[in-house]
């Protein structure tokens, strides 16, 4: 099975949102359809604005019919400069999700090597993520380390 990496654009935002819908089901309780709902209309809202200005990038993996079956996402975030951070800027992945029966083939290393590269491309000096008890290994495999409630790598 071949896939193909691409980064999202404005028109990939409804699927984005039902990957991370697909993403939460998988690994939270049961949520209401109206919680669903309402988290649909302000993760758009956030995608579209995020987007148009480059702060948020999502990379998609796509099969031999371009239907999408896996994504990330980088936030990129400022704050002012500190000394272990001259530049201030961090990247937060989130959204990473691969679906089920395409696990286990390299998609989301390719993608998470694809947010590494972005985020020292954009001179970002620290990353961080919240990892699922499955997705640990492969950040771990990338150098990121565990720290209390998340995971970092500092590039």
């Amino acid at each position: 099975m071949s896939f193909s990496l691409r980064l999202a654009t404005k028109e990939d935002i409804p699927q984005l949102i039902e990957l991370r819908i697909e993403f939460l089901k998988e690994v939270q309780e049961d949520v209401s359809n109206d919680s669903m709902n309402v988290y649909r209309e302000h993760l758009g809202g956030y995608l579209q604005k995020h987007m148009k200005n480059e702060t948020f990038l999502a990379w998609l993996a796509e099969d031999e019919n371009k239907t999408i079956i896996a994504t990330s996402g980088l936030a990129i975030i400022e704050k002012p400069p500190h000394l272990s951070n001259l530049t201030g800027k961090e990247s937060y992945i989130m959204d990473m999700y691969t679906k089920p029966e395409w696990r286990r083939q390299g998609i989301g290393s390719a993608i998470l090597e694809k947010l590494l590269e972005e985020s020292k491309n954009r001179d970002i000096f620290y990353m961080y993520l919240y990892a699922t008890p499955i997705g640990s290994a492969l950040y771990e495999k990338y150098g990121f380390k565990q720290s209390e409630h998340s995971m970092y790598l500092r590039l």
